[in-house]
């Protein structure tokens, strides 16, 4: 998550990221959300994470999410706005984000919306102060990914871990969340995980399925996981919260 406090308290591929497609302008009509959030704010910690993250080549980007407060775990993962979900509104701006089934985006950089002041608004009830933060896994040819990299995954979010000072209070969940698994979230929901053309033993969890890392596995030769079925995404997860 990126959090903010109030007075004292306080993600090449990637680099495409500040380059989001843009949507047609739009004028914003919603009722107030306490969950919209200060631009400049979360930018600069949205960039100070992006710093963060290893050299090239690697296995994981890294994603915002809405922190949704009235969706359940599945709903969240099949959510995909049929409007704006996302925007940057400022006194002249008004600027909307393309996001992904799920609620993943990426923050752009925008010096007109840093000059105004901008506010990011959510066209969905979100948690005060409060974006969570996701780990997308770069796939293969025909959604695969090597068991080996799935294991680099962890190394690589232990490497920005080590990289976040314990006062960057807004990167606290960042600097401790700890993972064992990853979740693949297909549409409509029938999709399968294998591992070298067999059914992997994984956990349902709505539309997606969690697999859980085995290091017995990861010693078996070089395996290999193939994603089947119409994908989402394929992000790092904590196994115990399956189904949540």
């Amino acid at each position: 998550m990126l959090a903010a406090f109030p007075l004292s308290c306080a993600l090449a591929q990637e680099t495409a990221a500040a380059a989001v497609t843009e949507l047609s302008p739009v004028t914003i009509h919603r009722t107030r959300n306490p969950g919209d959030l200060q631009y400049t704010y979360f930018l600069n910690s949205w960039k100070f994470l992006q710093s963060t993250l290893p050299t090239e080549p690697r296995v994981l980007d890294v994603r915002l999410r809405l922190s949704f407060t009235e969706l359940s775990g599945p709903a969240k993962d099949d959510y995909l706005p049929t409007s704006w979900a996302v925007a940057i509104v400022g006194d002249t701006l008004d600027h909307p984000i393309e996001v992904e089934r799920g609620g993943y985006f990426v923050l752009p950089e925008l010096e007109q919306a840093v000059r105004e002041k901008a506010t990011i608004m959510f066209n969905a009830r979100t948690r005060k102060e409060y974006l969570n933060v996701a780990w997308k896994f770069r796939l293969g040819e025909g959604q695969t990914l090597s068991y080996a990299d799935f294991a680099k995954a962890f190394d690589e979010v232990a490497a920005v871990q080590k990289r976040i000072p314990w006062y960057k209070i807004s990167l606290h969940d960042e600097k401790v969340a700890r993972f064992d698994s990853l979740k693949a979230c297909f549409h409509p929901g029938e999709g399968r995980i294998e591992i070298d053309g067999r059914p992997a033993d994984t956990i349902k969890a709505g539309s997606c399925q969690v697999l859980k890392f085995d290091p017995a596995v990861a010693r078996t030769g070089r395996p290999e996981i193939a994603f089947v079925g119409p994908l989402d995404i394929v992000t790092l997860w904590d196994g115990r919260s399956a189904g949540k």
